[in-house]
């Protein structure tokens, strides 16, 4: 009996260890049979469909050597680094499966980092197309950037590069690199994209990518392979939506207007007057500061002030004789940076409200303070905000003016 306890014991062990090692295998996939996708871009198509982009690197063209691109095996002639595969179909997810139908390997979102918009299809709306990405269980929120083109999705998706020879790595770059260097693209990601659709009293907004004449390219090529290749991706300004319609696009300057009122800027450069009266100031922002939208009700008018404080940055370069030992100097560079901060929230607003879309989120901040109100005005609101008073106020400060004080000294 003993015995047979103990073969009835060995056996249910033995079965165990067969069950867990089986576990979490029978869906794997492997990496070799995967295409993993870095950039998706989504147009609309003919009869109401949906046109769709998928980016995917060529492992082997990139494993090759020789810069640009590898040789794809068997052939004699260099191969991209990446292929494009497009589909069409009434949703997106049908775009996809149509893709599987000319792709040899499954596509994989997980490592997928941008999902681009064309215009024309943000002018009709993109909710309905946004819910594969955030239904998706590969797609990571917080790791994929939106982003809206003016431009032509396959050309887009399509401009060589020497440093970076995937054009969905170059704007991954571009948009790291962004926030500490000018804070005029706006850098949204999906998770922080969906939060502003959902919210209320605050419209969306996201970056925008443009394909652009490389202003580098020489006019007559000298030889077959310039260096220089005819186009060139930008990254600049905003895109702003209306519910989940593109509504229009915001400036640099504007933009940057906007990051201010959302605690979203971190650097950038600003230029000022010349407190001596000659020139210009160029100032780098080494602190974007705190920001809040203060809402006031008078006499039956909305108000709306945007407070900036704790602005800090550096002189980086002064245009003719500046003195910066003298209080009074430093003191009118302050004032002029505060006065620079306050004049791009002010273009941001006016184009916001000449948009119809409260990208600034001034509707919010109505919402948390006059909730009563708020109830009363939230289904008229986008006929409302272009009508509220909005106000910029900014306190800035030049913390550190570099190893010359005085400027530079030139005998007349």
């Amino acid at each position: 009996m003993v015995d047979r306890n103990r073969i009835s014991v060995l056996v249910i062990f033995v079965l165990s260890l067969m069950i867990m090692t089986c576990v979490g295998c029978w869906d794997k996939k492997e990496a070799e049979d995967l295409g993993y996708v870095r950039a998706t871009a989504v147009d609309r198509a003919p009869g109401g469909k949906v046109r769709l982009i998928a980016q995917v690197p060529n492992p082997r063209a990139l494993g090759g050597g020789g810069g640009m691109a590898g040789v794809t095996p068997g052939a004699s002639i260099p191969a991209k680094p990446y292929r494009n595969y497009e589909g069409e179909g009434a949703t997106v997810f049908n775009a996809i499966r149509e893709i599987s139908l000319h792709s040899p390997r499954q596509l994989f979102w997980a490592q997928n980092g941008l999902v681009i918009f064309s215009e024309g299809l943000a002018r009709q709306g993109i909710a309905r197309h946004l819910d594969f990405f955030e239904r998706s269980m590969e797609i990571r929120r917080r790791l994929n950037h939106v982003l809206v083109t003016p431009s032509e999705l396959s050309l887009l998706l399509d401009i060589p590069g020497t440093q970076e020879s995937i054009p969905a790595g170059r704007m991954e770059e571009i948009i790291r690199k962004n926030d500490m260097l000018s804070s005029r693209f706006a850098v949204v990601n999906l998770s922080e994209f969906l939060k502003m659709l959902a919210a209320e009293g605050q419209d969306a907004y996201c970056g925008v990518v443009r394909v652009l004449r490389n202003p580098t390219r020489p006019g007559i090529v000298q030889q077959p392979n310039a260096p220089e290749p005819v186009f060139i991706l930008e990254l600049s300004g905003a895109a702003a939506f209306r519910g989940d319609r593109f509504a229009g696009y915001l400036t640099e300057r504007e933009t940057r207007g906007v990051q201010w009122a959302r605690n979203k800027v971190q650097g950038g450069a600003v230029t000022v007057p010349s407190p001596s009266g000659g020139g210009r100031v160029t100032l780098e922002i080494i602190a974007g500061g705190k920001s809040r939208i203060i809402p006031d009700i008078q006499d039956g008018r909305l108000l709306a002030t945007v407070e900036v404080r704790g602005v800090e940055a550096d002189v980086a370069q002064s245009e003719g004789t500046l003195d910066l030992t003298r209080p009074e100097a430093v003191e009118a560079l302050n004032r002029a940076l505060a006065q620079a901060v306050e004049q791009e929230i002010t273009a941001a607003a006016d184009k916001a409200q000449e948009l119809g879309s409260d990208v600034l989120g001034v509707g919010a901040a109505f919402h948390r303070k006059f909730p009563r109100e708020w109830r009363e005005m939230k289904d008229s609101w986008p006929e409302i905000f272009p009508g509220v008073e909005i106000t910029a106020r900014a306190e800035a400060s030049v913390r550190r003016t570099g190893f010359i004080e005085k400027g530079i000294g030139v005998k007349p």
